[in-house]
């Protein structure tokens, strides 16, 4: 995140979304007890906390659609949520943090980016908004030509690298529903055991 004080390595979406699981496994949450608990964080390490506000709240919003398409938070009402067993398994596997490449294992997030994602922007949009289905495309078209996930060209906090992973992540799903994944999967792992 860059303010007018710089860069916040904090506010990246894997602290974001880790912060926004913890207020939740804590007790039910609301977007507000996310970015208060982000904003203390700042504070602790001396960052302006106060001019990082508005770039807090539009990553909490992020973060939260994100992590209830993967089924790891629910809503409740009055726009709280709270945290489902699935989303305390990913908070003890990784407590370090947790961003788009993790939620990828999730079938529910790979077909949200790709309902979201696939459709071509329209003429005008930012180019910016046309990496993401190109991402996903990139991605799938990966998995096709045998890469594995680990190429994922894009760093981990651009919602690019989410979008690779959910298309390569979608091209093996078919792939092993096909039949034929299964069969090339056993066949990578033989050969790369006996490297």
């Amino acid at each position: 995140m860059t303010t007018d004080i710089g860069e916040v390595p904090l506010i990246n979406m894997a602290n974001v979304m880790l912060a926004t699981l913890k207020a939740a496994a804590a007790r039910d949450a609301s977007p507000g007890d996310c970015i208060e608990r982000l904003m203390r964080q700042l504070v602790q390490v001396h960052e302006n906390a106060e001019a990082a506000r508005g770039e807090i709240a539009d990553r909490v919003a992020t973060a939260l659609q994100e992590l209830a398409a993967a089924g790891l938070i629910e809503p409740l009402d009055g726009g709280r949520f709270r945290i489902t067993p699935r989303g305390r398994r990913v908070l003890e596997e990784h407590p370090m943090g947790v961003d788009e490449t993790i939620l990828a294992e999730f079938r529910e997030f790979r077909d949200s980016v790709k309902k979201l994602d696939l459709p071509l922007p329209e003429i005008g949009e930012s180019a910016a908004a046309a990496l993401a289905p190109k991402a996903y495309l990139d991605g799938y078209g990966a998995y096709l030509a045998r890469r594995p996930v680990t190429e994922n060209p894009y760093p981990a906090d651009m919602n690019e690298h989410g979008a690779w992973d959910a298309g390569w992540f979608e091209a093996l799903d078919e792939a092993i529903e096909s039949g034929a994944g299964a069969a090339e999967e056993s066949a990578d792992k033989g050969g790369s055991d006996g490297v």
